[in-house]
């Protein structure tokens, strides 16, 4: 068969472009992050490569599949530089705020870095090992800080994509107590009116609690 330039093969006239695995996967994660309320199907990923969606599956059994590599190539190709701050503490509650705000987006591929079986979360370990190395932790110490900030990120971030928003949340819960008994609307009503700004400062706590526990492991 004929060759191009570029050494890959020549179509034949009226043949349908050619695909890779890694070709499929840059393109979903391209149109994850341009378009993150997209749903990421077979045909819509398809779409953007300008193919038929019969022809992904001859790289991906399914669409769980193909939503696994999606993730993987995402959480791989994510930028790490050294956070911000002059502390390890102003570090790390950096580099959450920084990760939870690049998961965000991604809300129909959380699960799949949850799940992920590839070395995706190295280039984050290596950072974080930099960042909390000067505390001298024991290597087993060490490996619970990191997992614990890891998987404190990632779970925080899947709770935040699948919660209502605040002020629609304030008025579901304030509409189910006016159903509950007296005693327990006057337990829970001078409460309501504060959850809002609760959940605006939630992860803000969640980040402290977090530093405190690392501090914690240092200090023992």
């Amino acid at each position: 068969m004929a060759q191009q330039a570029d050494g890959t093969a020549r179509r034949g006239r009226g043949r349908p472009p050619r695909l890779s695995r890694d070709q499929i996967v840059r393109a979903a994660a391209e149109l994850a992050a341009r378009e993150p309320g997209v749903v990421l199907t077979i045909k819509r990923v398809a779409e953007a490569v300008d193919s038929a969606p019969m022809a992904l599956y001859r790289y991906f059994p399914d669409r769980d599949d193909l939503l696994q590599a999606v993730a993987d190539r995402i959480i791989a190709d994510a930028e790490h530089t050294d956070p911000p701050g002059d502390t390890w503490q102003d570090q790390l509650r950096a580099w959450m705020h920084t990760s939870r705000d690049r998961l965000l987006p991604y809300r129909q591929l959380l699960s799949y870095m949850a799940a992920t079986q590839q070395p995706a979360w190295v280039p984050a370990l290596v950072t974080l090992t930099g960042v909390l190395r000067p505390l001298r932790l024991s290597e087993e110490d060490l490996a619970l800080a990191v997992t614990l900030v890891c998987s404190t990120v990632l779970g925080h971030a899947v709770y935040e994509s699948h919660r209502r928003p605040a002020e629609q949340k304030l008025t579901a819960l304030r509409e189910a107590a006016a159903q509950r008994p007296r005693e327990e609307r006057e337990a829970v009503e001078p409460l309501l009116s504060h959850l809002p700004e609760a959940q605006r400062r939630l992860y803000d706590t969640v980040v402290d609690r977090t530093v405190a526990t690392v501090e914690a492991l240092a200090a023992r």
